[in-house]
């Protein structure tokens, strides 16, 4: 009996993971073998040509189908060169597919790395949600279970088995993966769809690689769950998403370099719940040239393994060997093939990219009541490499690892980068310096040697004087050069970086790429503003008190904020309204003169870098988006009224940055002045569905009166949300970041290296107890530099703060002149407010008053920040009325 099945997506099914690439050997012979001889094999094979690949495919059909034992899928957690693997593949009811991994994987005798991986794509509004956690503490088997589970701080992996019943084995999910993401899964398999493998046995799924089959070079091993059940709960981005749906399961392990395994991979998995269930699973891997039939040189060897699930039971187990230069036999009583019908080269990577697949399984059925083989094929179309249709990705696998490695990597395999950044010019600038000053001690001591020789050569009249003179200078000059290298890439990087703040002008550096900046925002983005600010206010213990929506303080202060935001598209065309500021009187709310920087895209010297790299890599990219992080910003009001504070935190559109204000505050300013009072009840909406059955329901609720705010009071609060909105329009907390993470670090750690090499001689007679002393004074020294560098930044970016916010409130029709006395009030008060959130949390003011004090003592000043914050606000509406009595002036003389 022969069943047909083809399927081109039909309805109730869904095609999931199609995934071909190409990983490309990006080691040398000293990791390969090439033309028949063995790196780090100290026996030759006696025959070079003999295989030295032996696949777990080549079996007869009737020794394909070994049914899983209970230790085929335990851990093994192999050491030396060798990944291993649990990954659940699971299609939800909505089409959503869902993917959790556990990957244990070792390089030589470095300890184990574990990950948690999670990948999470809904089709039909095309979120994916992409998730790698290094996990902590990860024990197999954990207390009381087999090695079929595991556990780790982030997640616990629970097997649990019922012999005999219906549903024989079972995985229990939980893992916490950060705020955004939690998971709660079950994933069961039913006893008419068994696991399986190739080959029965305690070797069954082995693949060899070596000549030896007694001792392989290393093995790959693949076991599977062809059919399962998913049930249970994901939490995503604070929603909560029903996880019911089929899929399957492998553990696969990979005993050597990953590199030597494979050049390529393919992958199908297709679920349906038509026919009582239909699944069908194909991996299939093409060994590199180093492993085939006649020994090194005769590789690129396809293995294909798939199986085919109808009505909810296994029907086939398929598993094929295509040998290169060997036609695949259409008469073949197996086949499990993996074709790309149509490909096209990808521009980006120069890998003719599938556009088509044909995935086909066929074998003798293993269903006691349907004997005879079975043939099944499914087909479909991905579209281009550039317009996809979202069955196929391109994943650039270097995007995890260190930028200076990346670019090794990337010049050894010839592959291109996708990413320039600033940021990463400064690891390279510590390397080059590392390198040339491991090479100064060196240089040192050999001039030395050599001038001493010279006085003895000068003493005897030695003829080779001039030579030996010669040689000082080579010497020299490559020491200077060596010491030049690391200067020069340094201070391109800073140019590079530097940038004109808007509005002011201020000189500043932003070591951050536009991607990088990209990133960012986007993970501030919507509820990651509210989760990142969560945290922040969650650090004394206790979860933040809200005012409610529907509390008038919160509409009093959103519609204040919404008036400053709709003023932000003045700042960028300031010019234009140069009439309207010359026009204003002495009774009028001064306007401020066009600033001399706009608040414009903040161009770079980098994007310039970026797009030479792109001309000398050939390919070009739209630049990453680097625009105006504008509104409409994020806000909450915190019900605490022992706190006069408020803060400004995040960068980016769509909520990306946002404000805090405490009750406290609001307080303050209410109680400051007299507030007008609506004592008016209100007289609640009726209707004639209320009035029918007014008699039955109680009347609803209405909101007892309040205060009303007066032009003084909202005055007061527009001055402090104008100031920190001025925080977020410059974006100081990415000045902030780039300073605190990644400059000063860099340039003590840089300052630290140039210091070991200074007391080179120190170090070399007491060693490590030096460095340890350097180790740990670099450590401490940089700790307490960084946090006196962020303060001095925080500092100027107040007054910065300050000066801008003058020009939010005058456009949007508040006084700025009142900002003087709001802020000569504040410092006379016990509280204060502060953009940090660290400060606003933590520091009273007259703690604040303190370390202001002593850090401007250290630094040479006497005035208490917050009077040099006074004083500039007053030069800057000094400056306003001044230069707009200049230019009236000139003016009139012209006419």
């Amino acid at each position: 009996m022969t069943k047909d099945w083809e399927g081109n997506e039909p309805n109730g099914s869904s095609l999931h993971s199609l995934w071909a690439g190409r990983f490309d050997s990006l080691y040398t012979n000293v990791w390969s073998r090439n033309k028949g001889n063995t790196a780090f094999f100290t026996v030759a094979p006696t025959d070079p040509h003999a295989p030295n690949f032996h696949p777990v495919s080549s079996r007869s059909p009737s020794e394909l189908f070994g049914e899983l034992e209970p230790k085929d899928t335990e851990w093994t957690c192999p050491g030396g060169f060798a990944v291993e693997t649990q990954v659940f593949y699971n299609i939800l009811e909505d089409g959503t597919s869902v993917m959790c991994q556990v990957i244990h994987s070792s390089l030589g005798v470095w300890y184990p790395t574990i990950q948690f991986t999670c990948k999470i794509y809904n089709p039909n509004t095309k979120e994916l949600t992409w998730k790698s956690v290094n996990v902590t503490n990860f024990v197999t088997p954990p207390p009381g279970l087999d090695k079929r589970s595991s556990r780790a701080d982030e997640f616990s992996i629970t097997h649990k088995s019922s012999p005999g019943s219906d549903i024989p084995e079972k995985y229990t999910i939980k893992a916490n993966l950060g705020p955004d993401l939690q998971l709660s899964l079950e994933i069961t398999r039913s006893a008419a769809a068994p696991g399986f493998k190739i080959g029965k046995g305690p070797k069954g799924g082995f693949s060899y690689f070596g000549p030896d089959l007694a001792n392989p070079e290393g093995h790959v091993i693949h076991r599977f769950w062809p059919r399962d059940h998913c049930n249970g709960l994901i939490m995503l981005k604070g929603r909560a998403i029903e996880a019911k749906g089929p899929g399957m399961f492998v553990h696969a392990i990979q005993g050597m370099r990953p590199n030597l395994v494979a050049a390529r991979w393919n992958f199908a998995q297709f679920q349906s719940d038509l026919h009582g269930g239909i699944s069908a699973v194909q991996m299939e891997f093409t060994t590199t040239e180093s492993y085939g039939k006649k020994g090194a040189g005769s590789g690129f060897v396809s293995v294909n393994i798939g199986s085919l699930v109808v009505g909810g039971k296994l029907a086939i187990v398929t598993a094929e060997t295509k040998w290169p230069g060997e036609p695949q036999l259409e008469d073949a009583e197996v086949k499990s093939r993996a074709i790309h019908s149509k490909t096209e080269d990808d521009a980006d990577t120069g890998y003719p990219a599938p556009t088509e697949f044909a995935f086909r399984w066929a074998a003798p059925s293993l269903l006691p009541d349907a004997k005879g083989p079975i043939d099944a094929t499914v087909r479909v179309e991905v579209g281009p490499p550039n317009d996809s249709k979202g069955l196929i990705e391109k994943i650039d696998i270097l995007a995890e690892i260190p930028y200076v490695i990346k670019t090794m990597v990337n010049y050894v395999a010839g592959t291109k980068p996708y990413i320039y950044q600033t940021s990463s010019m400064l690891e390279i600038v510590r390397t080059a310096a590392r390198i040339a000053l491991t090479f100064v001690p060196v240089i040192l001591i050999k001039n030395h040697k050599t001038k001493r020789k010279l006085r003895a050569a000068e003493a005897s009249g030695d003829l080779e004087l001039a030579e030996k003179v010669r040689t000082i200078r080579h010497r020299t000059v490559f020491f200077h050069v060596l010491l030049f290298i690391p200067v020069f890439i340094f201070w391109a990087t800073i140019l590079a970086s530097l940038e004109r703040t808007p509005l002011t002008g201020r000189w500043r550096l932003i070591l951050l790429s536009p991607e990088e900046e990209e990133d960012i925002s986007s993970q501030l983005a919507g509820p990651g503003w509210y989760q990142a600010v969560g945290e922040i206010l969650s650090r004394d213990g206790t979860a933040p008190q809200l005012i409610p929506p529907s509390d008038w303080r919160l509409a009093w202060v959103k519609d204040t904020l919404r008036r400053l935001e709709s003023v932000i598209p003045l700042l960028q065309y300031e010019s234009a309204l140069e009439a309207k500021w010359l026009e204003c009187g002495p009774d009028d709310i001064p306007l401020p003169p066009p600033a001399d920087f706009p608040l414009n895209p903040r161009p770079r010297a980098s994007e310039y870098v970026r797009r030479f790299a792109e001309l000398t890599c050939g390919r070009t990219s739209a630049p990453a988006p680097h625009g105006i992080p504008g509104p409409p910003y994020a806000l909450i009001v915190v019900d605490k009224s022992d706190s006069s504070n408020a803060f400004s935190y995040g960068f980016g559109p769509d909520g990306g940055g946002g404000i805090v204000v405490f009750s406290g505050f609001l307080d303050d300013i209410m109680g400051k002045y007299p507030s007008l009072h609506d004592d008016t009840p209100p007289v609640p909406k009726s209707s004639w569905w209320s009035s029918l059955f007014s008699g039955l329901f109680p009347a609803t609720p209405t909101q007892p009166p309040h205060p009303m705010p007066t032009e003084e009071q909202t005055s007061e609060l527009a001055i402090l949300l104008a100031h920190e909105l001025s925080h977020l329009i410059l974006s100081h907390h990415l000045e902030t970041l780039s300073s605190g993470s990644i400059i000063w670090p860099g340039i003590l750690s840089i300052t630290t290296d140039i210091i070991r090499a200074v007391l080179f001689p120190v170090t070399m007679l007491f060693g490590p107890f030096v460095n340890d002393a350097l180790a740990g004074l670099g450590k401490y020294g940089s700790g307490e530099f960084t946090k006196l560098t962020e303060y001095c930044t925080s500092q100027n970016q107040e007054v910065e703060a300050d000066i801008v916010s003058a020009r939010l409130l005058a456009h949007a029709g508040f006084d700025p002149r009142h900002a003087v006395r709001f802020w000569e009030g504040r410092h006379e008060s016990e509280r204060t407010a502060e953009c940090s959130p660290a400060q606003a949390l933590e520091h009273t003011a007259h703690d604040q008053w303190a370390k202001e004090s002593t850090t401007m003592r250290w630094m040479g000043q006497s005035h208490p920040m917050n009077i040099v914050r006074v004083e500039r606000l007053k030069e800057e509406l000094q400056r306003w009325k001044t230069q707009r009595e200049l230019l009236r002036e000139l003016a009139q003389v012209s006419e």
